[in-house]
């Protein structure tokens, strides 16, 4: 192989050496940010296994099953003759939380008193209105006053974790770890072969460099 076809073979190795090299620092970023997506996997998993939700116990006890009933505003507020708890949800305003208007408005009552609330059947918007502060559950004292009713001191609410959510949220997970995990496999791979192209262009070049250094030396060899 000539001098000029040494040089050109030589080159182009080199842009292929670099391409080579590019993609495996490509491919590195993807495994990093594959990395990172895992983490936050592992981060939302453990969060729903400790998601606790408020459920619906007569003895404000049980264990973390899907027989109990999640405490919901039909059951607070519904008549004790139909199984509900016959008492009433306030905001933090001190309006009475209700899906709509009564009809007919209460005497003693207007429009002010009260908080439209369409969602509040929903038991995850029940429950978060509930935790967070928004809502109070109230009863009447032994002087026919309605007072607040803190959840801890209900005796009708009991706060765990549903193993049917648990049981979801664990497959879900293991599905998605699966599937990264085959992702991160097949990134090793293509990284793998890439090294061994790179490891083979670079030997060629090393056996190229030597056939270009020795045509120079033949060449000034001939002209000295």
């Amino acid at each position: 192989m000539g001098l000029s076809a040494s040089q050109a073979r030589y080159l182009c190795l080199t842009a292929r050496k670099n391409n080579v090299e590019y993609q495996i620092q490509q491919i590195t970023q993807q495994k990093l940010a594959l990395a990172n997506t895992l983490d936050n996997e592992a981060l939302l998993w453990s969060n729903g296994m400790n998601t606790q939700h408020l459920y619906y116990s007569v003895g404000g006890s049980g264990s973390a099953n899907v027989d109990l009933p999640r405490l919901s505003y039909q059951i607070v507020t519904g008549d004790m003759k139909d199984g509900g708890l016959g008492l009433t949800v306030r905001d933090s305003y001190g309006r009475t939380v209700v899906p709509e208007l009564p009809d007919p408005m209460p005497e003693d009552k207007t429009v002010a008193d009260y908080a439209i609330e369409p969602y509040c059947y929903q038991a995850d918007y029940f429950e978060n209105n509930l935790k967070t502060g928004n809502w109070f559950i109230q009863q009447y004292d032994a002087n026919g006053n309605l007072v607040d009713l803190p959840l801890d001191g209900a005796n009708f609410v009991y706060e765990g974790i549903d193993e049917g959510d648990y049981a979801i949220a664990n497959a879900e997970y293991e599905n998605k770890v699966a599937t990264l995990e085959r992702i991160d496999k097949r990134f090793d791979t293509q990284i793998q072969q890439l090294s061994t192209e790179q490891k083979a262009i670079e030997t060629e070049m090393e056996s190229i460099k030597k056939v270009i250094d020795k045509n120079i030396e033949e060449t000034f060899k001939t002209f000295g």
